[in-house]
């Protein structure tokens, strides 16, 4: 071995010697059902962010399946080589339309869709000095996507993190800054505690302090609003946010990324957000069944009430057995667990009772924080739920968690 490979061959001993090397299960078929197959062996599956159940739906594999015959399997290049095509356009008008804003652009992940957009928001234009403009800055909630945080890394702007939700926090900042172009970065529903931004007390004080606004609603669009537009239709504030940004990965059950935002703003990301420049987009025939997804996505009220009820029903069961357990009016069910090795503990004795659960530790949450993070979706049944609650409940006592 090389020595300058002797760096990664310790760490990564040292995590497998303490027994805090993750588990990654490799599931025999599709990972996004209610009931999976490990190594042949069926498991509850609450890991899974495929909300309304539409990773498997027939119709939606039937439109995916034909345009692979028109299309093929790849884009072709760039979409500003020769990689854009009609049904790229024509989706993209589709999703702008279905979240009420001028135009979308779709990137080949919601990763890439927010590390290439946000330091075009604050930084100057990259390729030309044509006015006196200085870069911005950046104000993001503490608690963002690692994507956010990465995109936040790249750009050159000066940046400031504000306490989780806090609006004085973040009403401070915005008031040390008056002048200067600001950019306010939140989640709409935050991926690991499973709770909604503050985005109409946001939307108050942008206006107040002139600043743009960006959230990520990856794991809104779908579940939330009236016909599942998202966190910023849900509290009725849409026309204040500018930038949407979202993931096909979640309540779509797909692949991809997106940014819905008015005109000058999307004209501009297309000529100067580097992984839409510099990468391939989604495959076309991925992107016709996302056509078809969408349309669906606007009439499923029954499938986002039975995703919410079965999401509320494990949270109260969870409390009433007497865990501690956050979030709100989301399908994202954190059973907080304060310890790393117990948190690890725990997901390792649901694997051993056929469940398939996460544990969530550093670098997705602070030490103290650890936690199992259950995926509620509408596919599963009440008699699954309560499986779970059962296991949840002597596992809880056995660790003296309860």
């Amino acid at each position: 071995m090389k020595k300058s490979t002797n760096y990664f061959d310790k760490y990564t001993k040292f995590l497998k010697v303490s027994k805090l090397y993750p588990q990654i299960f490799t599931v025999d078929g599709p990972s996004s059902s209610p009931e999976v197959f490990i190594k042949g062996k069926k498991f509850l599956n609450f890991s899974s962010n495929n909300y309304l159940g539409l990773s498997g739906k027939e119709e939606i594999k039937e439109v995916v399946i034909e345009n692979i015959k028109k299309y093929g399997i790849g884009s072709g290049s760039t979409r500003l080589l020769s990689g854009t095509l009609d049904v790229q356009i024509d989706f993209e008008k589709t999703l702008a339309r279905f979240l009420d804003k001028d135009d979308s652009i779709t990137f080949s992940s919601g990763f890439l869709a927010n590390v290439g957009v946000i330091r075009m928001l604050v930084d100057p234009f990259p390729y030309y000095k044509l006015f006196t403009e200085k870069q911005g800055i950046i104000i993001s909630d503490e608690l963002n996507h690692a994507s956010v945080i990465d995109g936040v890394r790249l750009a050159k702007a000066e940046r400031f993190v504000y306490k989780h939700k806090d609006m004085e926090d973040l009403e401070e900042i915005l008031r040390k800054n008056k002048g200067k172009r600001k950019l306010i970065l939140t989640d709409g529903v935050f991926s690991m505690d499973g709770d909604l931004a503050n985005i109409k007390k946001i939307t108050e004080l942008s206006k107040i302090y002139d600043a743009v606004i960006m959230v990520d609603d990856s794991h809104g669009v779908g579940v939330l609003g009236p016909k599942g537009e998202g966190t910023s239709h849900y509290l009725g504030v849409n026309e204040d946010v500018d930038v949407i940004m979202g993931s096909f990965t979640k309540a779509f059950g797909s692949i991809g990324g997106f940014i819905a935002a008015g005109q000058s703003i999307s004209d501009y990301l297309r000529i100067t957000a580097r992984t839409y420049i510099f990468s391939d987009p989604i495959i076309p025939a991925v992107v016709a069944g996302l056509i078809k997804t969408t349309k669906i996505i606007e009439k499923a009220d029954d499938l986002r009430e039975n995703l919410l009820k079965n999401a509320k029903y494990l949270r109260e069961s969870l409390k009433e057995i007497g865990f501690t357990v956050l979030g709100e009016e989301t399908p994202i069910v954190p059973l907080l667990i304060g310890s790393e090795k117990r948190a690890m503990n725990f997901s390792a004795l649901l694997n051993k009772n056929n469940i398939l659960a996460p544990c969530i530790r550093q670098p997705a949450v602070e030490v103290g924080k650890e936690r199992i993070r259950f995926s509620a979706m509408t596919t599963h049944q009440k008699e699954q739920i309560d499986e779970l609650l059962n296991k949840c409940e002597k596992i809880g006592k056995s660790l003296s968690l309860i």
